[in-house]
């Protein structure tokens, strides 16, 4: 995919095409300060939009929504998949990822709030009360022998009450806090 806006381009960069696949793509950013020339580069010409037989709007919840010029046959699925992909919470019901885009379409993939997107969007945090060795280890800083300190903690003192509790262990000061306090729960 090529990504036409501020940059601009050596025909032979936009003529280049991927034998095994069918779609040619670029993006195309508003820029309302037009594009650079250069040696050996040209603003978009005639010839350019050529290459680009048909243009497509994907909005929604994709990993980069924008306006794509395309050459050759696509389908919605190459289209979501020209924008990056899907984001977790898409909602793909309602989508033919099958259908053949013309140009003009506009795609929109709708955010499907049912449950928590923010929650997928981010890694879980770590009970330390519940965790095992390994997922102990995820944590940074946290080798086998400090998970190991850890879990030694809980069987003797019982539970952590607050995050601020993991200090207690040996090793972990201020600046090991700091790394693992927004990672860690205690409920």
């Amino acid at each position: 995919m090529q990504t036409l806006g501020e940059e601009s381009f050596d025909d032979t960069q936009l003529e280049k095409q991927d034998s095994s696949e069918s779609t040619t793509s670029s993006r195309l950013d508003d820029n309302n300060d037009g594009m650079k020339s250069g040696k050996g580069q040209k603003k978009l010409s005639q010839n350019n939009q050529k290459l680009a037989s048909y243009l497509v709007y994907i909005s929604g919840a994709v990993q980069n929504p924008g306006l794509y010029a395309l050459e050759g046959t696509s389908t919605t699925a190459d289209i979501i998949k020209t924008a990056g992909g899907l984001l977790p919470y898409a909602g793909t019901d309602g989508i033919n990822m099958a259908d053949t885009v013309k140009s003009g379409s506009h795609i929109h993939i709708p955010f499907n709030y049912s449950g928590n997107p923010e929650l997928l969007l981010r890694k879980p945090k770590i009970n330390i009360n519940t965790a095992t060795v390994e997922e102990l280890k995820s944590l940074p800083g946290i080798g086998d022998a400090m998970a190991k300190r850890i879990e030694e903690y809980r069987q003797t003192q019982g539970q952590f009450t607050s995050i601020e509790d993991i200090k207690k262990i040996k090793g972990i000061g201020d600046a090991m806090f700091k790394k693992l306090g927004d990672k860690i729960s205690v409920s």
